[in-house]
């Protein structure tokens, strides 16, 4: 997804610098292929920067969080902080108090779409009271939905949104399951596509994905149902797509498979019989 970021605001003439220290030889060659200067240390793009993008899993986000203000409490430059990682609300929350403390102006945010979506088509949402500052420098760049001056906002926009795709997922993934147990998955896969075309077409684009990244969709699930719980709303779909997904997980069905479509995916269910 940074990549791609990169790549758009490159495109528009925007400079963008990253710290290469520690980095893959892969990364470095991206960086290098890219045009991205490369400060090589953290310290020296934390003095450097206007804005700085938070982009890496939102297990890392408040490490990343902590590092950057490591570095600005030895610096005298006060850019934007943006953090793009998708966490939850009451994660979001935290790492906005850490930069209040050393008087950083904080925008939530997310990124609706695939990497390979960006800019054409994907979403970046933000929240937050500097949320303006980001929309007005970047609108030419991205697509941006405003979601208000609540911080907590892009995230559970986020959250929510998956909560829709994912649990359609979760029950797909149940669904077949059980049929696999019955020994009718292809006819039963079948019956489903001529009936929901439409469904199994939207699906193209999240089910053959599930392989590599069934670990962060628990993530992301557990953390949706936490904070409906910490708002006393209705978790059970919720909490129960997460336990869907460990249950797969678990199952190793998907281990070292590359599927190419949702019927290809399903297909790994029968491994169950």
């Amino acid at each position: 997804m940074g990549t791609q970021i990169a790549k758009a605001l490159i495109e528009q003439n925007f400079k963008v610098i990253t710290a290469g220290e520690g980095r893959s030889a892969r990364t470095l060659q991206n960086i290098k292929d890219l045009g991205i200067i490369d400060t090589h240390f953290l310290q020296d793009a934390v003095d450097k920067a206007d804005v700085i993008l938070s982009l890496t899993s939102p297990e890392g986000s408040l490490k990343m969080a902590e590092n950057i203000i490591s570095c600005l409490k030895k610096s005298s430059n006060r850019p934007l902080y943006v953090d793009l990682n998708s966490n939850t609300p009451a994660l979001a929350s935290s790492i906005e108090k850490l930069f209040s403390l050393v008087n950083i102006p904080f925008v939530n945010g997310a990124v609706m779409g695939a990497s390979r979506d960006v800019p054409d088509h994907a979403v970046l949402v933000v929240s937050g009271i500097y949320r303006h500052l980001f929309i007005n420098l970047f609108a030419s760049v991205f697509k941006i939905k405003d979601a208000g001056e609540k911080t907590e906002a892009s995230s559970a926009y986020k959250l929510l949104f998956s909560m829709v795709n994912k649990g359609m997922n979760a029950l797909l993934f149940e669904t077949m399951t059980a049929a696999a147990h019955f020994g009718i998955l292809d006819e039963l896969n079948e019956s489903l596509q001529a009936f929901l075309p439409g469904t199994y077409q939207d699906l193209v684009k999240t089910t053959p994905t599930y392989p590599q990244h069934i670990l962060r969709r628990i993530d992301e699930m557990n953390g949706l149902a936490e904070m409906l719980k910490s708002e006393n709303l209705p978790n059970i779909i919720a909490s129960g797509t997460a336990t869907t997904f460990e249950r797969v997980s678990k199952s190793g069905i998907f281990e070292n498979e590359k599927p190419q479509g949702v019927v290809e995916t399903l297909q790994n269910f029968k491994k169950l019989m």
